[in-house]
């Protein structure tokens, strides 16, 4: 009784205020809004767009790659070569070598606006000649290369390393290679050769070269054709996703300073757990819309990406500590509340899955800023790694959404039963009640369709990003733009609602009666936790 008369003459919140027709109309107001986001998102170009390059071949009879890694081009090159099955050319000569984009895209070149760069190393079926070292056939080989990246923004200017450049440096692929015995062909895999984290220069010259020597590539014959797939993030696409950042980083700013002011004028000496969870996923929105893509308009920013993924994880870690706390504190069976401790288990699956999650993507992507070749999937100890840390990622994910689930169904059953408790109330205080318990309800079930709508994205998206690492990009999802730029306007209404709806107010009822007489009408249904921490009732 001294607890909630406590309560009854603090602050409440801006959702306690709104009637059914006021809630209605935002509700409408947010259909409207991401219906018109989805349809801009999806009158632009598709995410992403893919070149296929076939490489062309120099004799590099004075090593010049070999021994310094200068740029091997169609002017540079000693001697162009047609053929490869040659027996007088070394294999160890031979570069392979390609410019991006083609000649066949002679009308296009590489913007800034892509962001970003993927290539994927296709070998064409070959048929190999006499001169192959070919020791035995087996399924599983690794292919070793050496690599180099150029770049210019004119073909008048010369080529400049986009990396840095070790001469003695190789790395290593992971294929699976097969014998057509009736046709004397071989079939490799596709291979993920290199990631760029930005795109700055408007032409790339990317050499490569595939040793025979020392035991490399000792279970391949020598390869004849070499394509790669070049895959990017659209400029159209870039100019939504930024513009939409654009507009709602200010919103989303001054929402969350807004209610934070409000936190400290209702709130300053008891706050609430769900409201401090509240700042920081205002604080972690904000950080994952800031329109830093302009950035690399005028600077070449690998890292960018990296923070992309960064604030991307953060924001995820802080949507699902908001879930988590959201449904456990409207249980209305709960004694305890507004503490940490009653969610330990679940806050350490979302820890252990964030900074798993964090490690693998800095041993990916992090070590590519540097080194665009490198890759965790490249050996097998890098792959079983990987792999473990997916797995372990994967776990605390699927612990924490049956917890999250179970808690959701345990949160509308007790507003359930609590409603229909309600019938011991006086008419005026039950229509009050109810109508609080239907408004949180729609929150609950908005909070369950954002939610499983970001499992959704998060699932697409890390699925053809496995594809690509894996060389099985005909497996890959065609994610149209306007989902990925409505489901980006969703969160961002999301927690904007969340910032408007949750911010503490001053306290107000639908019925002005005394402490007293309230203290004997909530005692009716069942004690002062009848709606929460969160949803407590207040009298003038």
């Amino acid at each position: 009784k001294q607890w909630y008369q406590r309560r009854v003459r603090a602050s409440s919140i801006v959702l306690e205020k709104l009637s059914n027709r006021q809630l209605g109309i935002l509700l409408l107001a947010n259909i409207v809004v991401l219906t018109v986001v989805c349809i801009a998102g999806g009158k632009g170009p598709r995410p992403t767009n893919a070149m296929h390059r076939t490489t062309k071949f120099c004799n590099d009879k004075f090593s010049q790659f070999e021994n310094s890694t200068k740029p091997i081009d169609d002017d540079s090159c000693p001697q162009r070569v047609q053929v490869l099955n040659d027996s007088t050319l070394v294999g160890n000569n031979i570069v392979f070598y390609v410019v991006l984009p083609s000649d066949m895209y002679s009308h296009f070149t590489m913007s800034r606006w892509f962001q970003w760069m993927i290539t994927i190393l296709y070998i064409e079926p070959w048929q190999p000649g006499q001169n192959s070292p070919v020791k035995i056939k087996k399924e599983d080989v690794t292919l070793t290369f050496k690599g180099a990246i150029f770049g210019r923004h004119d073909e008048s200017e010369d080529w400049e390393p986009v990396h840095d450049q070790d001469p003695k440096a190789t790395h290593s692929r992971r294929i699976k290679c097969s014998e057509d015995t009736e046709h004397k062909v071989f079939h490799c895999t596709d291979a993920t050769l290199f990631e760029l984290g930005s795109v700055f220069y408007t032409q790339y010259l990317v050499n490569l070269q595939f040793p025979e020597r020392d035991h490399y590539n000792e279970y391949l014959p020598r390869l004849s054709t070499v394509g790669l797939w070049e895959i990017h993030q659209n400029g159209g696409f870039t100019k939504v996703w930024v513009a939409q950042k654009s507009v709602m980083c200010p919103l989303l700013l001054l929402a969350t300073v807004l209610f934070r002011r409000q936190v400290r004028r209702h709130e300053a000496n008891n706050p609430l757990l769900i409201t401090q969870v509240i700042t920081g996923i205002g604080i972690t929105n904000v950080l994952f819309n800031l329109p830093l893509e302009y950035i690399s308009l005028f600077a070449d920013v690998p890292g960018l990406r990296v923070w992309y993924d960064i604030s991307t994880g953060m924001f995820y870690a802080a949507t699902a500590l908001l879930w988590l706390l959201f449904v456990g504190e409207h249980r209305m069976d709960l004694d305890a509340r507004n503490k940490f401790s009653n969610y330990w288990k679940e806050i350490t699956a979302i820890s252990v899955c964030g900074c798993v999650m964090f490690l693998f993507d800095v041993i990916e992507r992090g070590l590519q800023i540097s080194d665009p070749f490198h890759s965790i999937w490249s050996t097998v100890s890098g792959e079983a790694t990987a792999r473990t840390l997916l797995y372990v990622s994967a776990s605390c994910a699927a612990f924490y959404l049956l917890v999250l689930i179970y808690l959701m169904s345990r949160a509308v059953i007790s507003m359930s039963r609590k409603r229909a408790s309600l019938v011991n109330v006086g008419r005026v205080r039950r229509m009050y009640y109810e109508g609080l318990i239907t408004r949180f309800k729609v929150m609950v079930y908005g909070t369950a369709g954002c939610g499983l709508l970001t499992v959704i994205m998060f699932i697409l998206v890390n699925l053809n990003e496995m594809y690509y690492k894996w060389g099985r990009a005909e497996k890959t999802i065609d994610i149209s733009s306007g989902f990925l730029v409505g489901i980006a306007g969703l969160w961002n209404l999301y927690v904007l609602n969340i910032l408007l709806l949750y911010a503490p107010t001053s306290s107000t009822c639908a019925a002005h009666t005394s402490d007293e007489y309230e203290t004997v009408e909530m005692s009716a249904v069942g004690g002062p936790d009848a709606l929460t921490t969160l949803t407590k009732p207040n009298t003038e």
